[in-house]
């Protein structure tokens, strides 16, 4: 299995941008108020952060998995324990993922379709893709949805500049200030943060030392149109508004109108969070099933999959409503705990120590 340059940067771009544009917004709109545009900006940052950190620890092991160089570099016990922090995180997210998917579409359009009739179809497809391709096909799949995904939120925006109110940005940083920003930036931050997978995506490069470049042009791409969505959304729907909605990406796409006769292009945004949930749910179910057979010394990766694709089948039916599924997970264990351990402190933590074990290698 190869992945080429362009494929990891379609992969970490579209991961990234769909989510990020309907699951993030209102906590930061809650949060940072009319400022959560300047909320999205430092999200990008620290998302930025979360990426060189990354980059930088793959190439002190180019040819290994993370589940491979986290036992080289810090021995075999707690190399595993770090692995298994990891695993909690894979395993956890699918079914979070798929709930949200399921949740989101039974509101929108499927009002009277069972949830798991819902879930059980993407799980179908992702375990085909999954299965057939590897990460080369997903990649494939990357290349081909990214650019439209870009074209369709490109055309969300473009459309939207009718809908403008330009007193929706006042007053500047007054009503907020920074750590209301900062708070405000967290949780999409940790949504761009999804830079930390190319930890096992890395070693399938043609090149893997010059995947870097793909990897930070991928989380700028998705930072500039989150920037642009969030700030859309404030000038047309107002952050008194858009702060008590579920998706507010999604409610600014319903104000649209074209000639006045061209309207309900809420369908757009379901697309777009249809394909960046299916590309982002292939990458998890490879980076699972591929960490747990290399975690297990299990020869045959695809083997796996048979044996998660039921599990998060099943956690997926747990959460109660929507409020667990997307608020409860992404405020108790997302924020607080994955984005400064998962996807900063551990990797900073493993960098730190190969750059050391190197060095005393060298003398």
């Amino acid at each position: 299995m190869k992945v080429t340059g362009l494929q990891v940067f379609w992969m970490i771009t579209v991961m990234e941008l769909g989510m990020t544009l309907l699951m993030t917004f209102t906590p930061g709109l809650q949060a940072a108020k009319q400022d959560a545009w300047l909320s999205m900006i430092v999200s990008g940052c620290i998302a930025l952060l979360v990426a060189l950190i990354t980059i930088k620890l793959v190439r002190l092991h180019p040819d290994q998995t993370f589940i491979q160089f986290s036992q080289t570099i810090m021995g075999k016990w707690l190399g595993r324990i770090i692995i298994i922090v990891y695993l909690v995180q894979w395993y956890t997210i699918i079914p979070i993922v798929l709930r949200q998917f399921s949740d989101l579409l039974r509101i929108l359009l499927l009002h009277q379709t069972p949830t798991i009739a819902i879930i059980l179809v993407m799980v179908l497809l992702v375990v085909y893709v999954t299965y057939s391709g590897g990460i080369d096909g997903i990649g494939r799949c990357s290349e081909i949805l990214g650019p439209l995904i870009i074209m369709m939120v490109l055309f969300v925006l473009v459309a939207s500049v009718s809908n403008i109110h330009l007193k929706n940005l006042r007053p500047f940083y007054v009503d907020s200030g920074a750590k209301a920003i900062f708070k405000g930036a967290l949780p999409s931050a940790s949504y761009l943060g999804h830079a930390v997978e190319f930890v096992m995506v890395s070693p399938f490069l043609h090149t893997p030392r010059k995947g870097g470049a793909y990897v930070v042009w991928g989380v700028i791409i998705a930072w500039i149109w989150v920037v642009l969505s969030m700030t859309m959304v404030i000038l047309t729907v107002g952050v008194n508004l858009a702060s008590k909605m579920w998706y507010p990406f999604f409610e600014m796409t319903k104000k649209i109108s074209i000639f006045g006769f061209i309207e309900n292009l809420d369908a757009i945004a379901v697309i777009i969070w249809i394909s960046s949930v299916f590309i982002k749910l292939s990458i998890y179910m490879f980076v699972a099933s591929y960490g747990t057979a290399q975690f297990l010394q299990v020869k045959n990766w695809r083997m796996m999959i048979w044996f998660i694709a039921p599990v998060v089948l099943v956690f997926a039916l747990f959460p109660h409503n929507i409020s667990e599924a997307t608020g409860n997970y992404l405020n108790n264990y997302w924020v607080p705990l994955v984005l400064p351990v998962n996807m900063i402190g551990l990797p900073l933590l493993l960098l730190i120590v190969g750059k050391i074990r190197q060095r005393h290698m060298q003398k």
